[in-house]
Parts: C-alpha cells; structure tokens; sequence
C-alpha cells in the first residue's frame, strides 16, 4: 500500500499507546486491557480497506476452520511436546493423532503462525505458545468444537430468519435465530441441549468454564466489598448467599474458598437437578434442585446471587425469575446481586457487543444499559443501592435491595 501520512486520530493514539506502555511497565491496573484496545484502534485505523476485508473475511474464517481441524487431529497436544526452539512438521504430524499429510499439518501450521496462535521458529519449524497450550486443554478443545461446528449454523441461518420476521429484533427464548437454524421452535436453547444433543450441551458448559478463566471474580476484595456489603451485619448460622441458576458451583465454591471460615452461615447452590448431581461442594455450601420461575424456598438469605442469568431471558422472562426471589428477602437484610453485563451508552467493548450478538442468536436475549437494568428491577419491586465494576472486567456487579 502506498505510503500516506498518519491522520489526527493515528498520531492520538500512538501518545495513548505510548502512556499505556508506560502504565503496563509500572503495573498500572487496567493498562494492560487498555493497551490491547488502543492498538486494535490502531490496526483499523492505520489498514486500508482491503487489508480490513483479507483479515475479516479471509484471514479470520480460515483461522477457526484451522483451529477446528487442529482440535480433529490432535495438533495441539501434539505441538506440547516440542522444545522453545521447534519441532519440524514432518516431527509434528507423526505425534497427531491421525495418520495426517505432513503437507496439510504444515500448511495448518503456517497459518497459525501468521494469525499468532503457534510460534515459527525455522524453515518448517514450529513452537508452542500459551495459547496453543490452552488450546490443548479439554475446555478449550470443547469451545472451538461448539462454535465451529454446533453454533456456525446457526450464524449461517441469520439472514433467513430476519427475512421472515421482517428484520425486528427477537425478543423469544423458544422462537429464535437458535430455534430456525435448528427447527426447534417451542424448545428453548437449554431445554434443546438435554432433549436433543447432550454433547452439544456438554460442549457448552465446558466452553462458559474456559471462559471464565482469568477474569476478576465478583468476590474479589477489589471488585465487590464482601466483608463490608455482605458479611458485617450477617445473621450467625442463617443462609448467607444462595446461588440462583448456580450450575456445577464454580461461583460458591470460589466464594467459599476465598473466606473460609468467615463466612457465617451455609451456601446454597440451586439448578437442574441433573446440573446439581454433576456439583462437587465443600463444607458448608448445599447443592438443591430447583427451578428459578417457582418462590424461592430458602427464606432470609443474606444474598441471592444471579450470575449471567438476567442477559440470558427477556423482560418478561427475567420478572418472573425476579419475583420468585421478592418473597423469601428480609426488608433490610436480604440483597440480590446480579453479576452481569452493564452495556454503556457509548463505547462499547467487542467483548460486550459480541456477546450481545450471540445471545440474541441463541436465546433471543440481549445485554443491558444502566437505565434497562434499573427499570427491569423495579419492575419487580427491587431498587439498585450500587453497582461496582473492576478495572480489569468488563462485567459489573449490581446490588439490589426491596423498594
């Protein structure tokens, strides 16, 4: 591409860049995430149209197809056993577990290595890196396994569905994008995954699980002040916090883990009944089955803790699961505590807006501002008392107390 001079915004974010990497040196929270933004920026700004539509439309796509081909063959374990320096294709393909073409396993290769995924270190040489390690991982393997090959067609069915529905936003958990790709209408997403594809469900799960990993928990002391909002004041031996649509535990048991032996009275884990078998709890945290539409039966709790469940249903959806709480609260005791996604009005993540995007496909849900949160919960007589956001998370922790 020919050479043009860097525009106003180019140079703005080059001295933003540069201060970053100054806040990165000197751990400065919240520097490294701004820094990964402010060079994306960057990238757009700096590409020329073309060079954007190689990476989006070629580049990208090619990537995930690689990646499920690599989950197919086995290549990322088989690339764990390399050194720093490499090994050679021909080395990498014996150790896949098919009997693979080395030229296919090289050309896989090659591509993982421009797209940053694996490491080239020589002519026909490759190395590991800690991405390609974590995509070794069952976790991982299962996310790109459910995205490839169980979500793709549901992205794919898109346009047919909003042709028929004459482009308006769905607003259904049983009547959408999900529902037509899969010709499932009347089955909502979960209930699909137990009826219809266990293993797709599995995948599911195991994909939220890696998702989860890294990112600032809501109990962390920078994050939301437990010991301050939660434990001071708390009734001894009452319920402290019940955990509503709680899956296999991974909240409670980090909670449990983090305050051990502070906390003042049990943990309470509620799902599916076959979601609470699969539960694997310590001392002082219970699994019950239990379906969050019906009144909650643990009465007085110090908390009812809803994690990712408000961005999965609609309004209509979400007050009933809301007024199911209401009446087991203490007026000025009990809180419930919504850990999810708070969308700004500007200046959106891609983490938010993509996962805005999936969930519309999957449940016909959405994320919400700030003002759709606060309507949604007075609606079912709550009132937010505070909503606190780590620097390092894009998700946000609201507090909700009776009206």
């Amino acid at each position: 591409m020919a050479s043009t001079p860097p525009s106003k915004t180019a140079l703005s974010l080059l001295d933003n860049i540069a201060e970053l990497s100054d806040g990165l040196k000197h751990g400065r929270p919240g520097a490294r995430e701004g820094l990964l933004g402010a060079c994306a920026n960057l990238i757009s700004e700096l590409s020329h149209p073309s060079e954007t539509m190689l990476q989006l439309l070629w580049a990208q796509p090619t990537h995930l197809n690689t990646l499920w081909m690599a989950v197919e063959i086995k290549l990322f374990q088989a690339l764990e056993a390399s050194s720093e320096s490499g090994s050679t294709v021909a080395d990498i393909a014996k150790r896949c577990d098919k009997d693979v073409d080395p030229v296919l396993v090289g050309r896989m290769l090659r591509h993982l290595a421009a797209m940053g995924t694996v490491r080239e270190t020589g002519p026909d040489t490759f190395a590991p890196t800690a991405t390609s390690k974590a995509f070794a991982e069952p976790a991982y393997q299962d996310s790109i396994l459910y995205i490839a090959e169980n979500f793709q067609p549901v992205h794919q069915a898109l346009p047919s569905y909003f042709r028929e529905r004459s482009f308006k936003s769905p607003d259904s958990g049983v009547d959408g994008p999900f529902q037509h790709a899969y010709n499932c209408k009347g089955s909502h997403y979960f209930e699909y995954f137990q009826k219809s594809n266990p293993e797709m469900g599995r995948r599911f799960a195991s994909m939220m699980e890696s998702w989860s990993r890294g990112r600032p928990r809501w109990f962390y002391e920078d994050y939301y002040p437990v010991k301050e909002r939660l434990i001071s004041g708390a009734e001894k031996d009452a319920p402290f916090l019940v955990d509503v649509g709680g899956g296999s535990g991974h909240d409670v048991e980090g909670l449990r883990e983090a305050f051990e032996r502070q906390l003042p009275g049990k943990l309470v884990l509620q799902d599916r009944p076959e979601i609470i078998e699969l539960a694997k709890l310590g001392a002082g945290a219970e699994g019950m089955p239990h379906d969050f539409l019906i009144e909650q039966p643990v009465k007085g709790a110090r908390a009812y803790f809803l994690h990712s469940i408000i961005q999965d249903w609609n309004d209509e959806v979400n007050t009933q699961i809301l007024k199911a709480i209401v009446p087991a609260m203490k007026k000025g005791y009990s809180k419930v505590l919504v850990n999810d996604f708070v969308v700004p009005n500007q200046g959106a993540h891609w983490a938010q807006t993509c996962l805005d995007w999936e969930l519309m496909a999957s449940l016909g849900a959405r994320h919400r501002t700030e003002a759709e949160h606060r309507t949604l919960y007075e609606g079912a007589g709550l009132k937010i008392t505070g909503i606190w956001r780590h620097p390092q998370s894009l998700d946000s922790l609201i507090e909700l107390e009776l009206a």
